[in-house]
Order: structure tokens, then C-alpha cells, then sequence
């Protein structure tokens, strides 16, 4: 597994990012401080200078695992449920951008907040289900297309109002059915407020599990709360993910200090549990 760091351009300060700033200096700060893997929480992929990324992380030992959309949904409203067309279709090309970003790497573009709400859809429960669907057949379809996946967040019930558990996700994919190039993501907090059994339920998601985000309760770096990591390792363990463990956790008590003990502390867990 692949301990991957979240990076942004620019985030609000008790964002769960761990490191902010321009690609050329937030890059090298990863890379300095231990990291092989980062996910980068973008605004629009199109406004970047891809050329440019792709040299950086290559020249930083660095692999793009994985790009964050949420910024989107909350700067743009976007979404993949929205009452308006439009918006859906805005949303979906939106998507698309990061999929090229990604097609070096062929690495996930998430699907949480962006999935969209209840009060988006301004519909009942069913409508809101096959917006999503049809949605996510369309950028399975286009993931498919720039050799990427789409990674569909399970999310608390604080954060969202619909599939917040490894069965509800499970059970949606197969309503949506076909979909080849889409995985279930999951996030130890969600995990630690939704699942009755940590284990148990990653072990039921096997073979549908694509990526992971990690964060101690507290949403603090692993090992500074009380979440039980070496579960969950174990679980992953057991249904042979290979995937990245990406450290959506706040930067306290900063940054760099954050970031050397998510990977002393996980690097101990998994060489427990035999990873």
C-alpha cells in the first residue's frame, strides 16, 4: 500500500488537507518529508499546467494516486444530481478534466460532495439514486476511455445524505450495474461513525474497494487518536488491497510534523499486520 499525501494550491485553514501551496514548492516538501504517493485536491484541472505537474512529481519521486473534486461543489455548485441538466452536464465534463490529469498515473478522480444532495436533486429518493446511476455509467464510460477509475466516497451522515456504509455502496453499484472502471472509496472517520464493524464491512466490500482515506478520529494524524488502524490494515490485508492510503487528515500541529508520524506510525501498523 501506497501512503499517499493530500496536497492543495489553496485550502481553508481546518481543511483536512495536509499540505497547501504552489506545485513547485509543495511537491519537494512532500517528497522531503518521506512521501512516494500524493492526492491533490484540485479546483478545475483545466486551469493547471499539466505539463508542468507531471514534470514535478516525476522529478519528486511523487505518483498521483488520486484527485479530490469536493472544492467544486462547494465553489461551484456542482454536481451530479442537480434538478438542472445542465448543471449535471457542466459536472460531468468538469470530471472529465481530471481525468486527463490523471492518465499518467491512472489514478482515481472521488466522487464525494460532488456526488451531490438531497436539496440538489429537489426530488424524491429515487430520483436522486438514478441521477447518480446514470451519471456514474457516463464517467465509467469516460475513465474507461482515459484509463483511469472513478472512486465512489462513502461518506458520514453528517457530511451527506445518501450511501454512507461499504454495504449501501456496494449495494448501489450493483443497482447501477456495468460499471468497470468504478470502485468504492471509504474514509476511516466515515468508517468510525457509520460501521458497526470496521472489518467485517471492508471484508464484504472485497473486490469493489479501490481507494482509502485515512485520519485518526480526531481527524488528526493515525496514532493520535483512538481509531483502531491495525482493524482496518488487517481488513484491507485480507481482501488483497493494493490501492493508496491517502492522509485526508488536518495539518496539526503542522504540515511536515503531521506528515512523518502518519507515516512512522501506519508504517508500524502495516508491518504488524504482516503488509
Amino acid at each position: 500500500m501506497l501512503i499517499a499525501a493530500t496536497g492543495a494550491l489553496c485550502a481553508e485553514h481546518g481543511a483536512p488537507i495536509l499540505y497547501r501551496g504552489p506545485f513547485e514548492t509543495m511537491l519537494p516538501r512532500m517528497a522531503q518529508d518521506g512521501f512516494r504517493g500524493v492526492e491533490l485536491h484540485l479546483l478545475d484541472s483545466a486551469e493547471i499546467d499539466r505539463p508542468a505537474l507531471w514534470r514535478l512529481l516525476g522529478e519528486n519521486g511523487l505518483r498521483l494516486t488520486s484527485i479530490g473534486t469536493g472544492s467544486a461543489y462547494g465553489a461551484r455548485g456542482y454536481n451530479l444530481v442537480d434538478r438542472d441538466e445542465a448543471v449535471r452536464r457542466r459536472t460531468i465534463r468538469h470530471l472529465e478534466e481530471h481525468m486527463v490529469t490523471l492518465e499518467p498515473s491512472h489514478g482515481i478522480v472521488i466522487v464525494g460532495l460532488i456526488a451531490g444532495r438531497a436539496r440538489d436533486c429537489g426530488a424524491p429518493p429515487d430520483v436522486q439514486a438514478e441521477r447518480l446511476a446514470q451519471s456514474l455509467r457516463e464517467l465509467d464510460a469516460l475513465a474507461g476511455k482515459h484509463g483511469v477509475r472513478v472512486g465512489l466516497e462513502m461518506m458520514n451522515a453528517y457530511e451527506c445524505d445518501f450511501l454512507h456504509t461499504i454495504d449501501e455502496g456496494a449495494a448501489f453499484l450493483r443497482y447501477v450495474g456495468g460499471l468497470t472502471h468504478t470502485c468504492l472509496h471509504i474514509d476511516t472517520v466515515s468508517m468510525n461513525i457509520g460501521e458497526t464493524d470496521i472489518g467485517a464491512a471492508i471484508r464484504r466490500g472485497a473486490g469493489l474497494i479501490g481507494h482509502v482515506h485515512v485520519a485518526d478520529n480526531d481527524r488528526w494524524y493515525p496514532g493520535h487518536g483512538h481509531y483502531d488502524f491495525r482493524e482496518t490494515l488487517a481488513a484491507l490485508r485480507d481482501i488483497g488491497y493494493n490501492g493508496a492510503l491517502a492522509l485526508e487528515e488536518k495539518m496539526l500541529p503542522d504540515s511536515g510534523t503531521a506528515g512523518r508520524r502518519s507515516l512512522r506510525y501506519l508504517g508500524a501498523m502495516m508491518e504488524a499486520v504482516g503488509i
